[in-house]
């Protein structure tokens, strides 16, 4: 059995996800709840091999050791550029109020092209900075699915005025998947509701706005 569970956690409703496949799991943004993936990897008898960071703002890591703490053999991989940004809560007081903590050292740094199996789904990774220097998109081809982080919203793009963010990088980035993937392609954003680029092609002004489309 494969497929992917999407979990809005924390104050910021972070959508945290969890891909899984042959007994296996992925987890990527572990923004909060930790426990309560914990209990869905559990219930499912999934064994935990990696948590990925769609990129490194400390809303989508708050319970990345949580939940290694829970599963100490899974590692964490983030892209390099954004190291700089994993002891960094952007505001003082935004990682008491998210709960979080320091995430645990990186295992794994990604880079563009970069494969990683869970049971029989390959997910890809694709640089794109913009929101952040090391930002990246997860595809999951198998299942058209794209895993976004602040890239794409729902009825809007990320922001580019936090610590690394280009306005020119994220116009690219966002050109670059609406060129390389259909509009039938599902899409995880960062927080709220998912998507499909068909509709965020058709209904989001600010694509429109921002030249990408």
């Amino acid at each position: 059995m494969e497929g992917f569970q999407v979990f809005s956690v924390g104050p910021l409703r972070v959508n945290s996800t969890v891909l899984h496949s042959g007994g296996e799991a992925f987890v990527f943004d572990p923004g909060g709840e930790a426990e309560r993936i914990a209990s869905f990897l559990r219930d499912r008898g999934l064994d935990l091999k990696g948590i990925f960071l769609t990129h490194g703002h400390v809303d989508h890591f708050a319970h990345a050791a949580r939940l290694k703490r829970l599963f100490p053999d899974a590692f964490l991989a983030v892209h390099s550029a954004d190291r700089f940004l994993l002891e960094n809560e952007l505001w003082p007081g935004f990682a008491a109020y998210l709960d979080a903590e320091v995430p645990p050292p990186v295992d794994l740094f990604l880079k563009e092209g970069d494969r990683f199996a869970v049971g029989s789904l390959t997910v890809e990774v694709l640089e794109t900075p913009g929101h952040s220097p090391g930002s990246v998109v997860y595809s999951v081809p198998d299942l058209d699915l794209l895993i976004a982080g602040d890239l794409l919203f729902r009825g809007g793009v990320g922001r580019w005025d936090l610590p690394g963010g280009n306005l020119e990088e994220l116009r690219r980035s966002l050109r670059r998947i609406f060129e390389e993937f259909d509009d039938r392609t599902r899409v995880v954003t960062g927080h709220y509701e998912t998507t499909t680029l068909g509709r965020e092609r058709r209904f989001n002004p600010h694509l429109r706005e921002l030249g990408i489309i």
